[in-house]
């Protein structure tokens, strides 16, 4: 036995002496696996159901391998939020467990914290001065200065809502500054949080951050990072990584790129002048550099503005895609127009010239101005200037990808106020492989990892390759704690192509009625899933009323309306593709879950044709290699949400007809937990959720 899974036994005796704790052997045998691949410096795959206890069998290794090795390691999952619950909740309690805890610390990105400068000096805009009096009384009790504390903070204080919109945005760290040059740059929470994180042995992030990270030290050479070097990487929720790699490597030009393009610029040119003392000689430099600031914003708003297109479809059409060849192929032939490309390239290469321009002037003027700043202004002009450029850079190369992918697509699509130019890949697996997993050895985990009790398909996505790989066994028993609902054949019809379509209204129509029978049976507490917002409202209007709460995503933040449903024991939330995966609400909330139609991605717009296009060109069926592993994948995260804890029951029903009708439907539900007794007459399913609730000493 290693000296390493010792001391993760030892921690797991601990634990055993905690009151209330049920041993699992399978959390065991999660914890040995990751020993063995932190000890072989390998790379490994596991699927760990819901149940397992999967952060702590990944955190007692990785606590002890940190002690015993001296070793670095990042811990990655999708969310900010999922990621403080790993830093508020889960790694507290594990490192509870040791003697001795070695340090670690929570990284996230720069407009997660509040900036001190900001705050201090009321650089806020119509800001109510008891608001500002607030901000200063919680920056200076703040331990972490992030959105979260910030949020609790105006909720003990009863602060009226219309008083925090948009407020955040005001005070969080740009996406740039003076840095060590400011004059709160000891105390500032970005930079506490960053210096904590290069010493911390753990460091607990999210997968935006770790793929910034990495896409930081490729375009500096690896002299610049986020994170420093590290031993071994953990990603959690595993199956979000593809998602949080496409929208790490995605770029556009529109009204967001251009606002950004221009504050960074203005920003730039404020922290500059900051760094300058109150004397003559500095007026002429920082007027100079607001003027600079003002020229560039209006060149760069002028060259989006006078490029029209002519009128295209609302989903986009493809101008450029990489290889060539996809053009060629059925899904993107009649959806492709090449003869739009060349405004892309005149917009993407006018606003390169202009960030070199800038750049360029920017110096210059500082170099007139040189022999006038003291010594301290000149090292502080100079690192700041280097400070902004990085993202100046970023942007550049980013462009450059819409003039000439190296692969992928690049798109246009009309906005209410013009039109955007977007690009995206649509293969991520060589970037990442080259970029991440081959710096370090990695745990790629989810409870979803698995299409049809393979691991091929998202090895081949993200470009992992490893023999390494389990598939840990259930710890609920699903025969007992659930039933499966399936209308019979011809309740429902089948799901219309859209909104408009003849047959929508009937659809909708008999959608909003077998709902209103299942809420009823369950007397609300349910969780209703929806494939569009647009079908979520269509029923939604067609529902008689209920005598308990419906909560519908969009009438609130994602967040408020979790906790709304939490505490408001019958009440329905209905919710689409967020809700999907990362939700939880165990216990007598969520006793009835609904998945109203099976989300297939329908290719309609240029990036879902063109990835259709490349699966064409290599002789492969898009919908067998590409919709249907994802379907099957999000329907066994939608599932989820139901069973959390081994004292759950409830019922899952899913509407769509297809499941019934389709040879696809079987393959779905073959990729659901076994054992499951499935129904297709309501009042036997009223009948068999009658008894299992008795069963569980409860009632209905």
């Amino acid at each position: 036995m290693s000296n390493l899974w010792n001391a993760v036994e030892a921690a797991f005796r601990r634990l055993e002496a905690t009151s209330g704790y049920e041993p699992r052997p399978v959390q065991r045998e999660m914890a040995r696996f990751v020993c063995e691949r932190m000890e072989g410096k390998s790379t490994g795959l596991i699927e760990a159901p819901t149940g397992v206890g999967k952060s702590l069998a990944v955190l007692l290794p990785a606590i002890a391998y940190s002690l015993n090795e001296k070793r670095r390691l990042v811990v990655s999952t999708y969310t900010n939020v999922l990621a403080e619950q790993y830093w508020r909740k889960d790694l507290p309690f594990a490192l509870s467990l040791f003697p001795n805890a070695p340090s670690a610390a929570l990284a996230m990105g720069r407009n997660r914290y509040a900036c001190l400068d900001a705050i201090r000096n009321n650089k806020m805009k119509a800001t109510p001065v008891e608001l500002a009096k607030f901000l200063h009384e919680w920056s200076s009790v703040a331990q972490e200065g992030v959105e979260a504390e910030w949020e609790e903070f105006l909720r003990r204080k009863a602060i009226p809502q219309p008083w925090k919109r948009d407020v955040w945005e005001q005070i969080a760290v740009p996406s740039a500054c003076r840095a060590r040059f400011c004059p709160y740059y000891q105390n500032c929470f970005y930079y506490q949080a960053r210096r904590r994180a290069a010493e911390a042995a753990i460091v607990i992030t999210n997968h935006a951050f770790v793929l910034t990270d990495a896409l930081m030290r490729e375009a500096t050479e690896d002299s610049t990072s986020l994170l420093g070097e590290y031993d071994f990487l953990i990603i959690d929720e595993a199956h979000d990584m593809l998602d949080a790699t496409t929208s790490a490597l995605e770029f556009s030009i529109d009204a967001a790129l251009l606002e950004k393009l221009i504050a960074h610029a203005a920003t730039m040119m404020n922290q500059v002048s900051e760094t300058l003392q109150a004397q003559d000689s500095a007026v002429g430099f920082t007027m100079s550099l607001q003027k600079l600031a003002q020229e560039f914003a209006g060149r760069c708003r002028d060259i989006v503005t006078v490029s029209n297109l002519p009128k295209i479809l609302d989903t986009g059409i493809a101008v450029r895609v990489a290889p060539a060849e996809l053009a060629d192929m059925p899904a993107l032939r009649t959806a492709f127009r090449p003869d739009l490309h060349p405004l892309v390239v005149q917009v993407a290469q006018s606003l390169q010239a202009e960030i070199s321009n800038l750049l360029r002037e920017t110096n210059q003027t500082y170099q007139t101005y040189k022999s006038q700043l003291t010594e301290r202004e000149r090292e502080a002009t100079e690192a700041t200037i280097q400070q902004f450029r990085v993202g100046f850079e970023q942007i550049y190369r980013s462009l450059g990808q819409l003039i000439e992918p190296s692969e992928g697509v690049c798109w246009v699509e009309p906005t209410a106020n013009g039109w955007k130019a977007c690009y995206a890949p649509l293969i991520v697996s060589g970037w990442l492989q080259e970029h991440l997993w081959s710096r370090q050895p990695s745990l790629l985990m989810s409870a979803t990892l698995t299409v049809d009790g393979r691991f091929q398909f998202f090895e081949q996505q993200l470009g992992v390759q490893t023999p390494h790989k389990r598939i840990l066994p259930q710890v609920f028993d699903y025969s007992r704690q659930c039933a499966l609902y399936l209308p019979p054949s011809g309740v429902i019809p089948a799901p219309p192509a859209n909104a408009h379509a003849p047959d929508a209204p009937i659809y909708y129509q008999r959608m909003a009625e077998q709902i209103t029978q299942l809420l009823t049976l369950t007397q609300g507490r349910a969780l209703v899933l929806f494939a569009s917002r647009q079908e979520m409202q269509q029923v939604r209007q067609r529902m008689p009323p209920l005598p308990f709460r419906i909560l519908m995503q969009g009438d609130g933040a994602n967040a408020d309306l979790s906790k709304q449903f939490r505490e408001d024991v019958h009440s329905v939330l209905f919710g689409v593709r967020s809700f999907w995966t990362g939700f939880d609400a165990p216990g007598e909330t969520l006793v009835n879950l609904i998945l109203t139609r099976i989300p297939f991605e329908v290719p309609t717009t240029p990036l879902q044709r063109a990835r259709q296009a490349r699966y064409e060109l290599q002789g492969e069926d898009a919908f067998r290699a590409w919709s249907l592993p994802m379907v099957k994948q999000q329907m066994r995260q939608g599932f989820g949400r139901l069973i959390r804890r081994s004292s759950d029951v409830g019922i899952v029903a899913i509407l769509d007809p297809r499941v019934r009708e389709r040879s696809y439907g079987r393959e779905i539900l073959n990729n659901l937990p076994h054992g499951i007794a499935i129904y297709d007459c309501l009042d036997a399913l009223a009948r068999w959720y009658e008894l299992a609730i008795h069963a569980q000493g409860k009632t209905v």
